[in-house]
């Protein structure tokens, strides 16, 4: 341990510092007023009482510094003689003084780290953000992506069992790619034309039933009028009693997806919910195609026929995929297979016929579909 004689003539020397940086510190200010006095006479510069004043404040003057150096010299040497231990040297006061300022710099430097560090972490978690949206906007692609394959997969399905379902008709599957405005497939284009072997007044089918007609055939696409066009007239025949009668479309009954049902006999038996299906005498619409089914039936003003409402067995709010029917009925009329099977079973190929039956054939032929 130090002994206190050598710890008091370090104060000693302190003190001795002090007074000398006190009178350098005189010297100067004289040096200061002299110059000032000179400048001030050279400007003739007066100043204001308010200026010296604020002059005077903003000055420490050299002799509080060496008073309050040595009050805490002979503090410390008091204390350490009442005390009877060691003097505390000069450097362990300055470390005493740094010290509360030391550690508020180490304080400071902690928080800008932290700042620095929370910076980096927030562009890290932005960035595997970015990414992570990324991989989910790929995932809802891909989710889209499947689910649009299984729809088309179940279209697909149906459209397999409708072939099955007429399996002496040959057939090849079309997409819808336009429709006309509206939220109705009353006219719409397929994807597949002339190239494909489509030809205008081909049948298309889709959901186990009829949807309408080609009308119009291009390269690479085709214009199909479907059964609720306003235009449409189809030969149709009710199954259970083969009564020949008339659907067509109308655009007061379009909006509620019906269909008009004309000129069936007076004492037919037809009823709600009976089906029906396309007629043996048409001259474009292949037999036994199912139309829709009977939903109201009434008797016309003339008394002389029945007329009916007709609900569709086609979904034309929802359709994507079609099959269209390669077979022309001018074709199997002329080869000899007019007679056509309906879901119930086939048509007797002997199309004698009713004079009202041969009346109405010439009815639907005249309204059926001629652009």
């Amino acid at each position: 341990m130090k002994s206190p004689l050598k710890n008091l003539k370090k104060y000693f020397q302190l003190i001795m510092t002090a007074l000398i940086c006190f009178v350098m510190g005189v010297i100067e200010d004289k040096k200061r007023i002299c110059i000032k006095d000179t400048d001030s006479k050279k400007d003739r510069t007066v100043l204001r009482p308010d200026d010296k004043k604020n002059n005077r404040k903003n000055k420490i003057k050299p002799k509080y510094i060496l008073a309050v150096l040595s009050i805490l010299c002979l503090a410390g040497i008091g204390f350490s003689l009442f005390k009877g231990a060691s003097v505390p040297t000069a450097g362990t006061i300055i470390n005493s003084l740094m010290a509360p300022m030391q550690e508020g710099i180490n304080s400071f430097g902690d928080f800008t780290a932290s700042i620095a560090r929370r910076k980096h972490k927030t562009a890290e978690l932005q960035s595997q953000n970015e990414v992570l949206n990324d991989e989910v906007e790929k995932l809802q692609a891909k989710l889209t992506s499947m689910e649009n394959n299984l729809s088309d997969y179940e279209d697909l399905l149906k459209l397999l069992e409708l072939s099955e379902k007429y399996p002496s008709y040959e057939m090849t599957g079309a997409r819808i790619i336009g429709k006309d405005a509206g939220n109705w497939y009353d006219t719409f284009t397929i994807n597949k034309g002339s190239s494909d072997g489509i030809e205008k007044d081909m049948n298309v089918v889709g959901d186990n039933c009829l949807v309408g007609i080609v009308t119009q055939v291009n390269a690479n696409s085709s214009v199909v009028r479907s059964i609720i066009d306003d235009t449409s007239n189809v030969s149709g025949m009710i199954s259970k009693n083969r009564d020949i009668c008339i659907v067509n479309g109308n655009l007061t009954l379009m909006d509620s997806g019906m269909l008009n049902v004309e000129l069936i006999t007076k004492d037919s038996t037809v009823v709600k919910g009976d089906e029906v299906v396309t007629s043996y005498i048409s001259n474009k619409y292949l037999p036994g195609l199912l139309i829709g089914y009977i939903s109201e039936v009434t008797e016309d003003d003339s008394e002389l026929t029945l007329s009916a409402k007709l609900t569709p067995a086609v979904d034309f709010q929802h359709l994507s995929n079609v099959l269209v029917i390669k077979q022309l009925k001018a074709d199997m009329e002329d080869s000899g297979k007019s007679s056509g099977v309906s879901e119930s079973g086939t048509v007797p190929s002997d199309t004698s016929s009713s004079e009202t039956e041969t009346q109405t054939s010439s009815t639907a032929d005249s309204g059926e579909g001629e652009e």
